[in-house]
């Protein structure tokens, strides 16, 4: 089949109208209010919250009306699970991987009552797992999946998520993956599958890509590529063929842009993007969004890279979730904007990506501890059902005994024994169940103290790391007064004066950090005393008298604000001593500090000769007055400078 790029061109810039195939949400109102309660709550978890979203709200009521009553006034499991099993569908539609984790860990311990419970939260912890990146996790789902999958009922759909394959590729051992992946695919050689045959050697491709092996990875595609072209297809599943094939295509394409080779990639992304959204598969439709913007970044085509990144945003935005995509396209942003050379808005995009890379990396701490309480919980679950399965063995048989035994047995005599037997049943299961509250809290106590220690343990690695950078910036600036020493120039001995001067202002911030009890953040005003008093040692001068005015030192800035802060005011005291006074010409350099509400005032003032009149030309060419106006910017502040009866610079931070 020959394919029109002119015409996927156009649906590539203009997007389409997307159509969402899925369940018929008329007929499924029709047969929610016909169904009584209890089938009401089956029909609404027998479906993927996401074929529903739309209609929801109309049966939201219903369901928490149903609930009450479940949990006020029945006993039943089965109606319990069912519950959690829709929360926990509508958590992780709207990204809260945790609290959806919460939710299955709970129905696994206490509402999940066979094998089918079960595998169904392990399916679903599987998929939380693997949406926050926690592999070793999803990893251990997987694993307990396939010890109970032969024990399944059949008629029960339960989804078995990502391979093992994939599993190991998104740890990092694609070798292991190519390994697993071949012994998965065994099953289709022996049948001679076709489209089994196909998605193996794509696979098997993709994990070479991971690998940035291309030659073996374009071997793969071309192989599967070349086998599903020669197969026949009906016109029902015509889309879905020509998909995967441009899926492939896809994946060569970053198999050329990995080379280089970017003029072969951009028609094969093009063929994707097409086919990516005639099935709505707008994932990878974003996937190829994405590699078209840098493929046009590389060729110098800025208008055509922000019209494929507009795209993917839009796909972002609408329909593609999750932080590994909005990672990947904030870093594409940053990139383009660099190209361009619009390095403020390149920089906004960059901080982005860090701020929520750094923001998802402490939650990884976090989840470590939460993960260690869901496996224990876990293991606990299955304990009780096996414990289950022999007390409901057991009961069968006490049930036959008793049947026995009232029929032999005069009425009196049992009624004593069962009177007796209570007694003592009664007295065993109160020491019993004090023995195990002592034991219960005993082991939160001994949790509680872990954690404890752990927290202390984070803290003090936090200080260590604050330390061993500023010590590292002193070695820095040790090297350059050394270099210094040997320089006779005097210009380059002022610059790198100048460049050691801001070195020991940055490590200042990181000195006070681990010296305090905050290690996140720092007194303004102590710190501005501070980094003055540091300036002052350095370029101290008898002619020249320095007045610090702290009027507050409650207010704390963070390490990302007070860097630039120090850099700001060691670049406008430097220059005060430098050019606002002639030789041994007397002066006064002044420095204040106010803060209100919403913002601080800083004000640094000379007496001195004041601003040139063609300070606004000299401006242009000066790095300093750059480098002073970008870190105002990088601190959101106003700068204003005055030059009347020597120079004032008032800076005003807002919070």
């Amino acid at each position: 089949m020959k394919i029109n790029l002119k015409n996927i061109y156009l649906v590539l810039l203009f997007l389409p109208l997307f159509f969402k195939a899925g369940v018929d949400q008329k007929l499924f109102l029709e047969k929610f209010n016909k169904a009584d309660l209890k089938n009401k709550v089956r029909l609404v978890a027998s479906v993927p919250y996401e074929d529903i979203k739309e209609i929801y709200p109309q049966i939201k009521d219903t369901l928490l009306k149903v609930k009450s009553l479940v949990y006020l006034r029945s006993q039943s499991k089965e109606a319990k699970f069912l519950f959690d099993k829709i929360e926990a569908d509508i958590e992780l539609y709207n990204q809260n991987y945790t609290k959806a984790i919460f939710i299955l860990e709970n129905g696994l311990r206490k509402h999940a009552s066979n094998v089918n419970d079960s595998l169904i939260c392990y399916s679903m912890l599987k998929d939380a797992f693997i949406r926050i990146r926690d592999i070793n996790k999803a990893f251990e789902m997987h694993h307990l999946m396939e010890t109970r999958w032969d024990r399944k009922n059949d008629t029960i759909n339960i989804s078995y998520g990502r391979p093992k394959s994939t599993l190991y590729n998104m740890l990092g051992l694609s070798d292991q993956a190519i390994i697993e992946r071949w012994k998965e695919g065994e099953k289709d050689i022996l049948n001679n599958d076709t489209s089994g045959l196909g998605n193996l050697y794509n696979d098997i491709g993709v994990f070479y890509n991971a690998k940035k092996n291309s030659d073996s990875a374009e071997y793969y595609f071309l192989k599967a590529k070349n086998l599903l072209i020669q197969r026949k297809v009906s016109k029902e599943k015509e889309a879905g063929h020509m998909f995967f094939l441009s899926l492939i295509d896809g994946n060569m394409a970053l198999s050329y842009f990995n080379r280089g080779n970017v003029m072969d990639a951009i028609p094969l992304l093009k063929i994707d993007v097409y086919y990516s959204l005639k099935v709505n598969n707008f994932e990878s439709a974003f996937n190829s969004y994405n590699l078209l913007g840098q493929c046009y970044i590389k060729q110098k085509q800025k208008q055509l890279a922000k019209n494929y990144l507009d795209s993917a945003q839009f796909l972002l935005n609408e329909k593609v979730k999750g932080i590994a995509p909005k990672l990947r396209l904030l870093l594409t942003w940053a990139n383009y904007y660099n190209s361009t050379n619009d390095f403020s808005k390149s920089n906004q995009y960059y901080r982005q990506y860090l701020s929520i890379n750094d923001s998802f990396q402490v939650l990884e701490k976090e989840r470590q501890v939460k993960n260690q309480r869901v496996a224990i919980s876990i293991e606990q679950a299955e304990a009780e059902m096996n414990e289950k399965d022999k007390l409901i063995e057991l009961n069968k048989f006490e049930d036959a005994k008793q049947k026995t035994f009232r029929a032999y047995s005069l009425a009196g005599i049992i009624i004593l024994l069962a009177i007796i037997l209570l007694l003592v049943l009664n007295k065993y299961n109160a020491r019993k169940r004090e023995e195990q509250l002592y034991e219960t809290n005993k082991q939160i106590g001994q949790k509680n103290e872990i954690i404890e220690q752990s927290l202390k343990e984070k803290e003090a690695l936090i200080k260590e790391v604050h330390h061993r950078v500023k010590n590292n910036l002193q070695i820095i600036s040790s090297m350059l007064s050394l270099q210094i020493g040997k320089v006779e120039d005097e210009n380059t001995t002022t610059i790198l004066k100048d460049a050691q001067q801001r070195i020991n202002a940055i490590s200042l911030t990181h000195q006070m950090l681990y010296q305090k009890d905050n290690i996140s953040s720092i007194s303004m005003g102590d710190y501005v005393e501070t980094l003055v008093g540091q300036i002052e040692k350095t370029i101290f001068s008898n002619s020249i008298e320095l007045i610090i005015s702290i009027a507050s030192r409650e207010r704390k800035i963070n390490i990302d604000s007070a860097v630039p802060l120090g850099l700001l005011i060691n670049e406008i005291l430097t220059n005060a001593y430098k050019h606002a006074f002639k030789e041994n010409e007397k002066g006064k350099v002044s420095i204040s500090l106010m803060n209100n509400d919403k913002e601080s005032v800083l004000t640094i003032s000379d007496n001195g000769k004041g601003l040139p009149d063609n300070f606004e030309k000299l401006n242009e060419k000066s790095m300093g007055m750059e480098l002073i106006n970008i870190l105002a910017s990088q601190l959101n502040a106003d700068l204003k400078i005055e030059s009347s009866k020597g120079t004032t610079f008032i800076i005003k931070i807002k919070f």
